[in-house]
């Protein structure tokens, strides 16, 4: 027995190979479609995670920056405290100064010791007794 191929079987061939063809490129686009569908849902994951880990890092540095502000507030009240009391004290100090006659004097007398002066120059410009000048004299050779 022959075959005989009349041009309408020729026809249903080319027809079923063109439908069998199409029905492959379906397949593997189909194939193709899930590899790609895969790959984002792991691209998803992955985006996920790493979002979650700076958004974990930037919670910390945030709170690093909130204590480290905290911290320097503290510093800077303490430091102003420690400056009105340093304030205070020199307050105190120059009117102690300004309070005792004497202490001027006698800062006056020992900036002249400083400066060579004689023990007459001192009693001169200072008006205190001779043994004090030469006091002062003593003191403050023996300190050089």
């Amino acid at each position: 027995m022959e075959w005989q191929l009349t041009a309408v079987t020729i026809e249903t061939l080319i027809l079923a190979l063109g439908l069998l063809i199409a029905l492959v490129v379906i397949v593997w686009q189909g194939m193709l479609l899930k590899r790609i569908r895969i790959a984002v849902d792991v691209l998803k994951e992955d985006m996920s995670v790493y979002t979650a880990n700076i958004d974990a890092q930037v919670k910390h540095i945030a709170h690093q920056q909130s204590e480290a502000q905290a911290r320097s507030l503290v510093v800077a009240k303490h430091v102003h405290a420690l400056q009105t009391k340093q304030d205070d004290f020199d307050n105190q100090l120059r009117e102690q100064k300004l309070q005792d006659p004497s202490l001027r004097l006698y800062q006056r007398a020992a900036e002249l010791v400083k400066q060579g002066a004689s023990v007459e120059e001192i009693i001169d410009a200072c008006d205190i007794p001779r043994a004090e000048a030469e006091m002062l004299i003593m003191v403050h050779k023996t300190q050089s």
